[in-house]
């Protein structure tokens, strides 16, 4: 069975912060639950899940000294209930396995194994400036231990777009690994291309996307575009990422700075 247990009070505790976590090494890791409370006008508040963004900024899950996920609380939010996780106050979860995928295999397939090739494991979180943190704590979800091998890796990279029309972004890192979905901080676009090796492997406009992802039960979210390499729910469907050349065009109706996830299965 899995166990859910209280992982080590955080340390670094306040605004303005990073909140770090050492987390026991020996069991294998689905999930975290973080949980936390603030002062909203002298009155004891579980952080409302609308508000993640207020109160913690960035999140980050480290092996051995290597940041393997990457993001934004507010973003977060946004992944967990695009994947169709509907949140408590309060509680904001980081899921390593994936509950939605169709097979139990393809659900662990993307947990952290910590019973061998792993020497620190550890969760930051940098609280927001001038929040009053009443409690902050983080549960974990836990099997038997494994070792270290196959897992989920979010990255976040930064797209400066300064002009309105078509991107073609070409700075995806390729290598042994598996591409399982992009997420872009703006909803903004309209057709979205993905060319592997010259070959078109995906094309379709904002609302075609979105039409896909409802068939499979996914929430696109305001302020997100998702370009889902897995919306049958199959992990075996991943875009293999060993390629000469990898492209996006991305047709962007505004300007900015945004971030882009890259979600993957990597190996250890």
């Amino acid at each position: 069975m899995r166990t859910n247990k209280k992982m080590p009070t955080p340390l670094g505790i306040g605004a303005g912060q990073t909140a770090s976590v050492q987390l026991p090494l020996g069991l294998t890791y689905h999930m975290f639950n973080i949980r936390m409370n603030i002062d909203d006008g002298g009155t004891p508040t579980d952080v409302p899940a609308d508000d993640w963004g207020l109160y913690l900024e960035e999140i980050r899950l480290i092996v051995n000294g290597d940041t393997r996920i990457q993001i934004d609380a507010d973003d977060l939010v946004k992944l967990n209930r695009f994947y169709g996780i509907e949140l408590t106050a309060g509680v904001l979860p980081l899921f390593l396995s994936r509950p939605w995928m169709r097979t139990p295999g393809g659900e662990d397939q993307t947990s952290y194994g910590t019973a061998g090739g792993m020497a620190s494991f550890a969760l930051e979180m940098d609280i927001a400036e001038g929040v009053t943190v009443n409690s902050l704590s983080v549960y974990a979800k836990q099997s038997a231990g494994t070792p270290f091998g196959p897992h989920l890796r979010i990255q976040k990279f930064v797209h400066n777009q300064g002009v309105i029309g078509e991107a073609e972004i070409a700075d995806i890192p390729r290598g042994a690994y598996a591409l399982g979905a992009l997420h872009v901080t703006t909803d903004q676009i309209g057709n979205a291309e993905v060319n592997v090796d010259n070959r078109k492997v995906m094309d379709g406009d904002k609302a075609t996307r979105e039409a896909n992802a409802r068939y499979s039960k996914r929430v696109p979210q305001a302020g997100l575009t998702h370009i889902d390499f897995t919306e049958e729910n199959r992990i075996s469907e991943t875009l293999p990422m060993a390629v000469s050349d990898f492209r996006l065009k991305l047709d962007f109706a505004a300007t900015g700075n945004f971030s882009i996830y890259a979600e993957s299965i990597r190996g250890a």
